[in-house]
């Protein structure tokens, strides 16, 4: 619906439709930073895992790149328990 569409609307209806719309913007620019925040954080976490297992395997020359799912293989922990 464009703007046009709620010309004929009265004006009282008009504010509330904003304030409800201004509302849920609001919630959803929340709900993005959530997210951004928590793709940080992970992004964080596992390039700290990476740096680790690529130290425990000895150094950067054998780094071998897998999956998630072929990680958890060679952990054998296919179903990704945390321990």
């Amino acid at each position: 619906m464009s703007d046009q569409d709620h010309d004929d609307y009265p004006e009282a209806f008009q504010e509330e439709y904003q304030g409800e719309y201004q509302e849920e913007a609001r919630e959803l620019l929340s709900a993005i930073e959530q997210v951004e925040d928590t793709l940080a954080m992970m992004t964080s976490v596992v390039s700290q895992l990476k740096e680790q297992v690529t130290a425990h395997m000895g150094g950067d020359d054998d780094t071998v790149e897998m999956s998630a799912e072929e990680f958890l293989e060679q952990c054998e922990n296919v179903e990704g328990t945390w321990h």
